[in-house]
């Protein structure tokens, strides 16, 4: 499909650069798990706000340091620019969809006694700053998130491949960071829909509010019950 929106030129940063970009994040994602895990088994209390913030403004240090520093790129060019206000309409009927289809998919695993994801309440509960995770996953993990995976990964991946392609594998990749294997083909679903809409709009801002979206409305239903607003069974 030719982007209907807006012309945006390839990105400077290669291939090789979005493989290390990934190795860099992975490796700080294991770093980040095995010091969660010794300060559990030392009995040390880590905010899960803390983990969340830090652990995801991490990502942008490999995309600045393979597109701003190494190639003097400009953030417009990992997709910070402006778009024409119907790629929202059209990012919510892609999500009214995916919205759809996580009911039923939802219906499926309950039948064999799984949910998409882990009851994540209990968070709340366990951190001394909820707001601050609440906007760490709501508002930053989504910016970031999206200007890594979209802005960088599936910019970067689109020189060498067609874009369904990229788009795909920039999916697959944001599926499998999430790492919770019933959550993968949502997320994936997820990923798709916001590698297309950066693909038609020329701009990450579309997917970063659809994805702002999503985050907001699962956080705050959680943080809702840990507050006990919410009846649970």
């Amino acid at each position: 499909m030719e982007n209907s929106f807006n012309t945006v030129n390839d990105p400077p940063w290669t291939a090789k650069d979005v493989i290390w970009a990934l190795v860099l994040s992975i490796s700080w994602i294991v770093v980040l798990s095995l010091l969660g895990a010794l300060a559990q088994f030392a009995d040390l209390p880590i905010d899960p706000s803390l983990i969340v913030v830090i652990g995801t403004l991490f990502l942008l240090v490999p995309v600045w340091y393979f597109s701003i520093y190494k190639y003097g790129a400009k953030w417009a060019d990992l997709g910070l620019r402006g778009f024409q206000p119907k790629a929202i309409g059209l990012g919510c009927g892609l999500m009214g969809l995916s919205f759809l289809f996580n009911m039923i998919y939802a219906a499926i695993l309950a039948v064999f006694g799984l949910q998409i994801q882990p009851d994540i309440a209990p968070m709340f509960q366990d951190t001394g700053f909820p707001l601050m995770l609440l906007f760490g996953g709501a508002i930053i993990a989504p910016v970031v998130e999206e200007i890594f995976f979209r802005g960088f990964v599936f910019a970067g991946l689109r020189k060498y491949w067609s874009w369904p392609t990229a788009a795909l594998v920039s999916a697959g990749l944001f599926a499998l960071a999430h790492v919770i294997p019933t959550s993968i083909l949502p997320i994936f679903i997820l990923g798709s829909i916001f590698a297309f809409l950066y693909q038609v709009s020329g701009s990450v801002w579309p997917a970063i509010l659809m994805h702002m979206l999503t985050n907001t409305f699962a956080l705050s239903a959680a943080y809702a019950i840990s507050q006990g607003w919410v009846p649970t069974p």
